[in-house]
Formats: structure tokens, C-alpha cells, sequence
């Protein structure tokens, strides 16, 4: 038996997307274990086997029973992610396709549907809701996502809402016509999938000690936007549940210095729309906000797969769905809004750096009904509103015909999760 001192924070993380669920990915990525810088120590005290009580009858009060060693199926792990801007040379602008970025594998595990290619640049500018991109480029987008538009230098964010062959029309409008040669950039977008059987493999390895490495397998769970006060930084956690985990063992896990893949975290400063009529620049004062996105994770059961478990499935949806609340100064608008049961678009917008590698992370919830008569709550010595929304299923972009599931999940997401 021999001790050594460990220091949590120091330790190599590497996250990928299963294939084959159980078995950890050895592809490309996102089918790769891939280098993951979380913001927190990833600790493996959730890798335990169930132990299961014996309650069998003796005949003296204290003569228990030795329990029996269960399944691994409630193992834990909890990821903690910063969100970062992202770097230029991972900007979906005409020439660059989507980069390996770690945000992309909880997200798209949670989300379900990832929509992230190469964007392009204007050929001809109509007005400031419509243009056209280069020849063949109108295929590079996609109805219902979020993109980047260049600007008199800067970008612009806006949601694609249709596309004729290689015509673009946006909302809300732009602040002016986009000229010739403007970039157009895609954004890496994640819409709700209706049907979600995504799993990941986590591993983690402590510098300490050889042995002191771990694989998580099958693991699924639920993300959280840490949003917290403003001026701080921002966060996104998986709450990880793994049916299977191997360790503690030397497993060869690397654990060499690496460079982030992404670029600065941000203090949150978001420019925050909640209104009937969607207009660029009409923004609403509040005080703090949350986003909350159901996940509800079901196990396939097969006694013939590794802890019985082959496969899982999201089911999460009703009765209530995406959940939202907004803490504002008290406006006497939003308690007739309840009363009429007004729909509202709630957008919330986050601008890294300025010029044409400006970054962006972008929340939008485009069907938000408040479920609750407006709270009166008290921030300070001042009287403010709490408002809480249920997000219903997108209905602003009617499907036309023909749509692949994805162009589907685009259009009808409750929340729409875009970064880049």
C-alpha cells in the first residue's frame, strides 16, 4: 500500500462521442476522444457500483448480511465548461469548415441536432433583409439558423428565415445593406431533436499518478447555463450520468500540456430582446435571466448488454418544455400580456470582441408564453417583476415541404443555442 498526494485540478479530460453506445470513440471528431478544458475538477467519486441490501431473516437482531455488488448504471460525472469566443481560424466564414471545439460535443449531445459548415460571402445586396451569396452557396445554409453578417466592418447577428436557390432573407433586418464581398458567416447552431439517442465517453486522468485514470462510458445527462450575475463569467455543467466506467487503472490516457482550442472567456454583458415584434436594437433592461433545458434521459434495458443497458433515449418535452425566466423592473405591460396569453420572443445576444471576428453566443426563444402572472419580487429598495415563460414549439417558420428531420428540428426548436 503505498499513499501519494493528489492534486485534483491537475488532470487531463478528454470527452468524445460514442458511436457505438458503451464503447468509447476512436473516429474523427466529434467521434474522437478529444482534449477537454473543463473550468472546474472533474472528480471521479461517481464511479461506484450499486450495492444491494440482503434482507434475508436470522434469528439475532445485528447478524446482517453482506450486501451484493449491483450494476454501474448510476455512476456520476459532472462536466463544467466555460464558454469561451471562438478563435478566428474556427469561424465558419467561406473557406473554413467547423473546427474540433469541445462546446460542440454538450451541446450537441444535449441538443441533439448540430448545423455547422462552411458560410460564404455576399454577391449581390438587395436591402437589409435580403441578398444573395456566392454562386451554389444558397446550400450552405439552412432555414431557421443563426448566422453573422458583415456590416460597414461589423458583424451582425440574424436568423435565416428563407432561402430561394442563393437568396437569402433575414430577420430581424440588418442595420444596413450588406455590400459586395460582405462576409456571411455561419454559426454553430443546435436545435431540440425530436429524437435524441446521443451518448459520450468521458475520460479523466490525474497528473498525480498512472493509475489514477478513468473512462466513463454511456454517459448522458443534463446541461445548465450558468448565467449568474453580469460582469461575471459564464458557464454551461453536464450533469453526467455513465452506465459503465473502467478504473482505477494505467489506461495511457494522455496528460501532455495542450493549447485551448478555443479563444477568451467573456464577462456576460448580453444585449437582451423580449418583445411581440422582433426589431434589432429595441432591447430590454433587466436585471438577471435564466434558461433552463429539459433533459430527461430513459435507459433501453437489454440483460444481454453491459449492465443491461444498450442504448438511451431523451423524452423530455411535456408537459412543459423549455423553461425561461427574466427579473426586470417593474412594467404593468406584462401582466395584460399574461391575461391575453401574448406570445414573446426572448433573444438574448452575446457580442465578443468587434470587427469581423467578433464572436457570438446566442439564446433564442421565439414562442415564450408567460405561465404565471408576473411575480413582484424586490431587488434592492426597488420593486421588480419576475417572468416566467414556458417555451412552446417554434411556429414562426411553417415548414414547407420536403424538409429533412434536421431542417424540421431548425424550425420548430423551442431554443436555439448558436455560437461561433
Amino acid at each position: 500500500m503505498s499513499q501519494v498526494n493528489i492534486i485534483t485540478r491537475e488532470q487531463s479530460v478528454r470527452v468524445g462521442r460514442e458511436t457505438t453506445f458503451g464503447v468509447t470513440p476512436s473516429g474523427s471528431f466529434p467521434n474522437a476522444m478529444t482534449r477537454f478544458v473543463a473550468s472546474e475538477p472533474v472528480l471521479a467519486d461517481g464511479a461506484v457500483r450499486e450495492m444491494l441490501d440482503v434482507n434475508d431473516i436470522r434469528v439475532r437482531r445485528m447478524d446482517a448480511v453482506t450486501p451484493v455488488q449491483g450494476l454501474e448504471i448510476a455512476s456520476k460525472v459532472a462536466l463544467t465548461q466555460l464558454l469561451k469566443a471562438t478563435k478566428t481560424a474556427a469561424q465558419l466564414t467561406t473557406s473554413v469548415s467547423a473546427g474540433a471545439l469541445t462546446p460542440r460535443l454538450l451541446l450537441g449531445h444535449c441538443m441533439g441536432t448540430e448545423f455547422a459548415i462552411n458560410g460564404s460571402v455576399v454577391a449581390v445586396g438587395a436591402s437589409t433583409t435580403s441578398f444573395d451569396v456566392t454562386a451554389t452557396h444558397g446550400a450552405r445554409f439552412r432555414r431557421g439558423t443563426l448566422i453573422a453578417v458583415e456590416i460597414s466592418g461589423q458583424m451582425e447577428w440574424a436568423r435565416v428565415v428563407s432561402i430561394a436557390t442563393d437568396t437569402l432573407t433575414v430577420a430581424p433586418a440588418l442595420s444596413g445593406t450588406p455590400a459586395t464581398s460582405a462576409i456571411v458567416r455561419n454559426l454553430y447552431n443546435y436545435s431540440m431533436a425530436e429524437s435524441n439517442t446521443s451518448s459520450l465517453a468521458v475520460q479523466v486522468a490525474y497528473v498525480g499518478d498512472s493509475a489514477a485514470q478513468y473512462t466513463f462510458n454511456g454517459v448522458h445527462g443534463n446541461l445548465k447555463f450558468n448565467f449568474g450575475e453580469f460582469g461575471k463569467l459564464v458557464s454551461m455543467a453536464l450533469d453526467g450520468t455513465a452506465v459503465s466506467f473502467t478504473g482505477p487503472t494505467s489506461q495511457s490516457i494522455p496528460v501532455t500540456t495542450i493549447t485551448d482550442e478555443m479563444d477568451t472567456a467573456f464577462p456576460l454583458a448580453p444585449q437582451v430582446y423580449l418583445t411581440t415584434s422582433l426589431t434589432r436594437g429595441t432591447t430590454v433592461a433587466c436585471e438577471k435571466f435564466s434558461v433552463e433545458l429539459p433533459n430527461q434521459w430513459e435507459m433501453v434495458r437489454d440483460p444481454a448488454a453491459t449492465n443491461t443497458v444498450t442504448a438511451v433515449v431523451d423524452t423530455a418535452g411535456r408537459p412543459r418544455g423549455v423553461k425561461a425566466m427574466v427579473t426586470l423592473r417593474f412594467d404593468g405591460d406584462y401582466p395584460t400580456g399574461y391575461d391575453a396569453g401574448t406570445a414573446y420572443s426572448l433573444v438574448i445576444v452575446q457580442r465578443i470582441g468587434t470587427g469581423t471576428t467578433a464572436s457570438f453566443w446566442i439564446w433564442a426563444l421565439e414562442n415564450a408564453l408567460l405561465v404565471a402572472q408576473p411575480k413582484l419580487t424586490k431587488v434592492g429598495e426597488r420593486l421588480h417583476m419576475d417572468l416566467e415563460f414556458n417555451v412552446l414549439q417554434g411556429t414562426i417558420l411553417a415548414p414547407v415541404g420536403g424538409e429533412s428531420a434536421g431542417e424540421l428540428d431548425a424550425l420548430h426548436t423551442p431554443l436555439a443555442v448558436a455560437f461561433g
